[in-house]
């Protein structure tokens, strides 16, 4: 007999919903959490939405959804060490489950998930702990770029991950950051100075400037426009989920980019977020813009993946 957990599901393509969901039988090196709290994230949702992975695992209806949680531990398999029944965590990944598929499956009451995928927390969790693995993300993305060649930064789209790698990159002392974003409330938020609507919207004066521009739009045709303002042999950092790398080279190559890809963190990379939330280190609060109870996941959903002013949209689950 598996045990179930209520979790939300993509039963179909835009069908989403609550539902009892098995789980497998725990593992050794296993661990099952209560979740208390859960954030949405709308560059994953939006193509699991339609069935659409953003890695190279083919995932098939129905679908737990989410990506991130935080949690106390219920009870841990015999081979775990790292954490113990009673502590605190956040979790990046639960995927045991019996009668779903997921990607990173963290939208559920309780989840078990291998002991790799769990962190565990110095406190109680607040809703900051929420952003361990965005900051993370981010932290691994600066860290692929040799900072001591870049003054000037243009990030192209203030959504999570453009606002956080804002808040990293002047953390770690660059001294210039510009922004593109069509919706003036998440410019406000910014750790950026000069901030266009469209990228177009910056001048000649701006062609040349920036050692290094961010791709956090998901669009990977902006290149083309973004290129004019990159110095030669300047980089873009690529950070959205690309389907497929459809751009114009013609329009690129004159400036002879370096094309730097970021995809994963590591262990430490979430290690060192923890910490920094934990020390308070980085003004975080501002990025938890929206919450709701889980009786309330449509509106939160509509929320988070249409509302100009989300940024990251909380689930309460206790």
């Amino acid at each position: 007999m598996f045990e179930k957990a209520k979790a939300l599901v993509y039963l179909k393509a835009n069908k989403l919903d609550l539902r009892d969901v098995e789980q497998l039988p725990m593992a050794s090196g296993d661990v099952l959490v209560r979740t208390i709290a859960t954030t949405i994230t709308p560059g994953i949702e939006r193509l699991q939405f339609t069935g659409k992975s953003v890695t190279r695992k083919e995932i098939n209806f129905p679908i737990v959804s989410g990506s991130e949680l935080v949690g106390e531990v219920l009870s841990v398999g015999a081979e775990v060490g790292t954490v113990q029944a009673g502590d605190y965590v956040f979790v990046s990944r639960a995927d045991k489950w019996f009668d779903a598929e997921s990607l990173f499956g963290c939208q559920a009451e309780k989840v078990l998930t291998g002991g790799g995928n769990v962190l565990r927390l110095s406190r109680a969790p607040n809703d900051v702990d929420l952003l361990t693995g965005l900051l993370a993300y981010c932290l691994a993305a600066a860290r692929k770029v040799d900072l001591s060649q870049v003054e000037r930064v243009l990030v192209l789209g203030l959504g999570s991950v453009g606002l956080m790698l804002a808040e990293v990159l002047r953390y770690k002392g660059v001294a210039t950051i510009d922004a593109a974003e069509k919706f003036l409330v998440r410019g406000k938020l910014a750790a950026a100075r000069d901030i266009a609507f469209d990228i177009e919207d910056f001048t000649s004066d701006y062609f040349d400037r920036y050692d290094l521009i961010i791709e956090a739009t998901g669009r990977i045709g902006i290149l083309e426009q973004a290129t004019k303002f990159l110095k030669p042999q300047g980089r873009f950092l690529l950070l959205g989920n690309y389907e497929e790398m459809l751009y114009d080279y013609r329009l690129v190559q004159d400036k002879e980019p370096v094309m730097i890809s970021s995809a994963h963190s590591t262990a430490a990379d979430l290690q060192e977020a923890a910490y920094l939330i934990s020390i308070e280190e980085l003004p975080l609060k501002k990025f938890i813009t929206h919450h709701f109870p889980i009786g309330d996941f449509k509106r939160a959903y509509d929320t988070a993946l249409n509302a100009a002013d989300a940024v990251k949209t909380v689930l309460m689950w206790q």
